[in-house]
């Protein structure tokens, strides 16, 4: 079996350029866009941030040109913060969305996952015949990656998803549990936003890089390959990608390459830190007590942070304050931050590296 992947040029998200660049996509993929009659566009908008917002969510103007085709579909989203408030900000409200935490949630039951053997999806996803799954092609500092397995995460409710963060601690738990999410959803079409992707410390404090790009594939673990093979990643290391061709949820082994290129462009993103890879790893293994810092500066003492955090491991006094005890280290409040005002503390032989390194370049 041949799985095709679509790699086509878009170099901007002006609308015309997003439209044809969609509609060849769809050709390419031979995809059967009037076989459906309850269609749901899922995107990544994980929140919304004044800085980089291009950068860390799934660009209206592609959700637009999707619309247009697919006329009877419907957006759903359920962000990590508040829902509404994003949608309206990032422009996403002019669709009319559905905020999925507002909808009844069903219980799903799947004896063959590895972590969530029970779990709730809000009744829009299991009412859908067809998922269209619109992802954001960005590093991530736990992942490595965030691409179209991830992007499911999403279907969660609200609240829900910090309550399944502290079911999946570390990479290899999580990445397990969105196999889980994904074996129950199984999008037929996967669109992935890489005009302009993120690189470095993602999902949302990373930088900006302009690839120019719109990939796409009826299969979400052989888009999560190529994607993972243009930031420079060995497809296996990423977790979720391992985890599902494990489960079989990925039979093919090759994968053809469509639209305008013949192969794979490895465009060598900047990838998270080792170095803080390996103190999140250390910190969720516990063989370090690194703490959770804030930066007073950046702060706008919003609260985000602590009416998210699935332990409720944080107070304002009025800036956040973190009570490790509580702490599972889930991360949440230093992905959510809309100003980047927390992170994770250096490890003491970094911070020796780091001042050495000073020194060096003072003489």
């Amino acid at each position: 079996m041949i799985e095709k992947v679509a790699i086509v040029k878009c170099s901007n998200y002006k609308q015309e350029e997003v439209d044809k660049a969609i509609k060849k996509i769809l050709k390419l993929l031979k995809f059967p866009v009037n076989k459906y009659k309850e269609i749901l566009i899922k995107p990544n908008v994980l929140g919304y941030f004044k800085e980089n917002l291009n950068a860390i969510i799934t660009h209206p103007s592609i959700i637009q040109s999707l619309l247009k085709i697919f006329r009877n579909a419907k957006v759903g989203e359920s962000s990590a913060t508040d829902t509404e408030n994003n949608l309206r900000k990032t422009g996403y409200w002019k669709f009319k969305p559905i905020v999925l935490e507002e909808k009844k949630l069903i219980k799903i039951k799947d004896e063959k996952a590895k972590v969530l053997k029970h779990f709730y999806l809000p009744n829009p996803i299991k009412e859908a015949d067809l998922i269209i799954n619109v992802a954001k092609l960005k590093t991530h500092t736990l992942t490595k990656m965030t691409g179209a397995i991830k992007n499911l995460y999403g279907c969660i409710a609200g609240g829900m998803k910090q309550v399944y963060h502290k079911e999946a601690i570390g990479e290899e738990k999580f990445s397990k549990l969105l196999v889980d999410i994904y074996q129950n959803i199984k999008p037929e079409l996967n669109i992935m936003d890489a005009v302009i992707a993120m690189e470095g410390e993602g999902p949302s404090a990373g930088k900006p890089k302009k690839v120019n790009l719109l990939l796409a594939s009826k299969n979400a673990i052989a888009l999560d390959i190529v994607a993972a093979r243009i930031m420079g990643f060995k497809a296996r290391k990423i977790l979720a990608v391992k985890e599902a061709i494990k489960r079989k949820l990925y039979p093919s082994y090759e994968i053809k390459i469509v639209g305008d290129f013949k192969e794979i462009p490895n465009l060598k993103f900047e990838k998270p830190s080792r170095f803080k890879r390996a103190l999140i790893k250390a910190v969720l293994l516990g063989m370090t007590k690194e703490k959770i810092i804030v930066n007073e500066s950046k702060c706008i003492k919003c609260g985000i942070c602590m009416r998210h955090c699935p332990k409720k491991a944080i107070s304002l006094k009025p800036y956040p304050v973190i009570d490790t005890k509580k702490c599972i280290r889930c991360f949440c409040c230093i992905e959510l931050c809309p100003h980047h005002a927390l992170f994770l503390k250096d490890h003491f032989i970094k911070r020796i590296f780091k001042k050495i390194r000073n020194n060096v370049r003072k003489k």
